[in-house]
């Protein structure tokens, strides 16, 4: 390979406003030809090359050239040798990732996933590493010395880096389970199962309270596909808002799994500039050889989080003789080898740690507390040709070709809102979705019996059996990781709860639709004749569509009381966003977080006791107890009004106490959101 260029973009941060421009000649029968990457002012390359391989060879050029040490701190991870290169780590959290990567089989799996996902797949990751370790060796001085010694990166680090991304941290993280196991090695399986409900719409159980939300507020993602009959230009639109971050700060060890879930953007372009074969660009995780989310000149997918429960925990008790457990009436001994990693020291030496991975029926056993065991179960561990589907969704040239490359189901996970030059749009609640004995999704949210045969799945739905929808009669697609009963309105004979109930499959994803979603369709459905302009506003929404729901009420109960009139005077004239001028957004999100206990309620001298909390659309936050429950025969309309208005007017003047003590010098009461 030969190097030509005006400068390298680590060396020299931005280039004034200029692009930076990288020349790489690829050499050898399998790289054939020559791929050009021209750095924008924003750290975009954009990657022109004859082939496949070539622009392949030089996305693995540019990954490293804009995130090196990102990379290969993942990769120590995904290797389960980050404490052989950075030691313990804090808390021995380089130890702990260690013995986690090996007791779930991700070294070995890693292999055999090179080894059978294909010979296509395996010439992508063979040109995206020589890319790589190409950058490396030539710009090596530019990558921060305590991370060159992971150098050089090799074809199984790519396929053990998905696994570790997706099937160990993002789906776990999904279904709660570091949450549970912490729940289950304090209090035992009534408190994991008691913290489970808390995350199920309408739960309630013996061990728990009516089920309300997790006093956390996360974010989401959203996306939107609008067919060309809502559109003003005639064509389909793609609105495509993933939240994960652009970039962080230069990680250094002892990091511990920064920079997992960030993005970097790409353009690839293969063939000739002028008629490409192929003009894609989208965002990559570093260290994948492949958009994640994308679009082509005829194409386009975006992905949100869905509902989707594909890992499960499973308690087993071990019997006396110390290495057998029972399983369906019968003991079976677990499957246990001798490991060991290295840790490096600070003066240079490593000492090696020897543990024990074991493993049931149901999958690795990921905790133990005296003779109980818990076992994690991951859906698509056989499933070992991620990146050739990503080339086929990127390739694709109509709905038909997109579908095709999708249904291979080698993404365990993700919702997937597709729209294209062909005029279609699609939903697909996308991934391995458990083959479950009938029951609800709550049934399986906490830790299962790991002795009852019946609850272990051992198959997943075929790509045309799991909810999605072709050119809904709504008119859209709107996710924002709601289930996929709402993912349009209305539902079609594929994605019909009603439909999915009486098959005994009721399982496959709660019923609830929080507000984000809600204020996204309703803005969809506001307008037959959609522009790109009016999307991107649609998008950039502040409207607070809990105060539309509730604030009437809490007015109505405030109105009275002498003490809450200066603040019903803010709130009745507050236009309801949160723009950067608007006045009263501050003293509603105060009331609102006082309500709910995202804040402490003893900060006034007022009489606070607890105001009941809503269960039945608390997947992502808590909610007021509403007058009205969320109704799925009216999905857009309800919740609606407050329960117990009288109860939550203290709320309010203590609010609006310490609004006007915080922001005595920009307004007290009256601050503007932007302020």
């Amino acid at each position: 390979m030969s190097y030509y260029g005006c400068g390298r973009l680590r060396a020299l941060g931005a280039a004034s406003g200029l692009a930076a421009l990288t020349m790489l000649l690829l050499q050898g029968t399998a790289f054939a030809g020559q791929a050009e990457i021209l750095w924008d002012q924003f750290a975009i390359p954009h990657i022109y090359g004859r082939d496949l391989l070539t622009v392949v060879r030089g996305l693995g050029y540019a990954e490293m050239e804009n995130h090196a040490e990102t990379i290969l701190l993942n990769t120590a991870a995904a290797r389960g040798r980050s404490a052989e290169y950075f030691g313990p780590g804090s808390n021995n959290a380089n130890v702990n990732n260690d013995i986690a990567v090996h007791t779930e089989g991700i070294p070995e799996r890693s292999l055999i996933w090179l080894l059978t996902g294909g010979s296509g797949q395996a010439a992508i990751i063979s040109a995206f590493t020589a890319g790589a370790n190409e950058y490396a060796a030539r710009h090596g001085d530019t990558i921060n010395s305590a991370f060159k010694r992971v150098l050089p990166l090799v074809p199984t680090d790519v396929t053990a880096g998905i696994q570790n991304t997706v099937h160990f941290h993002i789906m776990p993280s999904q279904d709660n389970i570091p949450a549970l196991i912490s729940a289950w090695q304090s209090g035992g399986i009534n408190a994991a199962n008691a913290l489970a409900c808390s995350f199920t719409p309408g739960c309630t159980s013996s061990n728990a309270s009516p089920a309300v939300a997790a006093k956390i507020t996360h974010g989401g993602s959203n996306g939107w596909a609008i067919a060309p009959s809502k559109s003003a230009s005639g064509n389909a639109i793609l609105m495509g808002n993933p939240h994960l971050p652009w970039g962080n700060n230069v990680p250094l060890p002892p990091s511990d799994g920064l920079g997992l879930f960030q993005w970097m953007e790409a353009n690839l372009v293969i063939g000739d500039s002028a008629n490409p074969q192929l003009n894609a660009s989208g965002v990559v995780l570093p260290g994948a050889p492949f958009l994640g989310i994308g679009f082509s000149d005829k194409v386009g997918w975006t992905h949100t989080n869905n509902t989707i429960q594909n890992t499960n925990l499973y308690e087993l008790t071990l019997n006396p003789d110390g290495i057998t457990y029972n399983f369906g009436g019968v003991p079976l001994p677990l499957l246990c080898k001798p490991d060991s990693i290295k840790i490096l020291q600070s003066n240079g030496s490593f000492v090696s740690q020897n543990f024990e991975t074991c493993a049931s029926v149901h999958g690795p056993i990921v905790a133990q507390n005296g003779n109980k065991l818990l076992a994690l179960r991951v859906a698509g561990l056989d499933q070992p040709s991620m990146v050739t589907q990503y080339w086929g969704m990127i390739q694709a040239n109509n709905l038909q070709e997109f579908m095709q490359a999708n249904s291979a189901l080698q993404m365990p996970f993700f919702n997937v809102i597709y729209a294209g030059q062909d005029g279609n749009i699609f939903y697909l609640f996308g991934g391995r979705q458990p083959v479950r004995n009938g029951g609800s999704w709550g049934d399986y949210s906490g830790i299962l019996d790991g002795s009852n045969s019946s609850l272990l799945w051992t198959s997943t739905f075929a790509f045309s059996q799991l909810p999605h929808a072709i050119d809904p009669p709504g008119g859209f697609v709107a996710n924002s990781n709601n289930p996929p009963w709402t993912s349009t309105i209305p539902s079609t004979a594929t994605n019909d709860f009603a439909k999915f109930l009486a098959k005994a499959e009721a399982y496959v994803s709660p019923q609830f639709m929080d507000l984000r979603p809600q204020n996204g369709a309703s803005f969809l459905q506001s307008n037959n004749s959609l522009s790109v302009a009016q999307v991107l506003t649609g998008k950039e929404s502040t409207r607070m569509l809990l105060a539309d729901r509730v604030l009437p009420d809490l007015i109505s109960a405030a109105s009275g009381n002498p003490a809450a009139q200066a603040a019903v005077t803010v709130l009745s004239a507050w236009d309801r966003t949160s723009d950067s001028a608007s006045v009263g957004a501050v003293l509603f999100e105060a009331w609102w977080a006082l309500l709910t206990g995202q804040a402490p309620a003893n900060q006034c001298a007022l009489s606070l006791p607890p105001v009941a909390l809503d269960n039945t659309i608390n997947f992502y936050s808590p909610h007021p107890q509403f007058r009205v429950a969320w109704d799925p025969n009216f999905p857009l309309t309800t919740p609606n009004g407050l329960a117990n208005p009288a109860a939550t007017v203290n709320y309010l003047i203590c609010a609006d106490t310490l609004v006007q003590k915080a922001y005595a010098a920009s307004g007290g009461r009256n601050v503007p959101w932007g302020a």
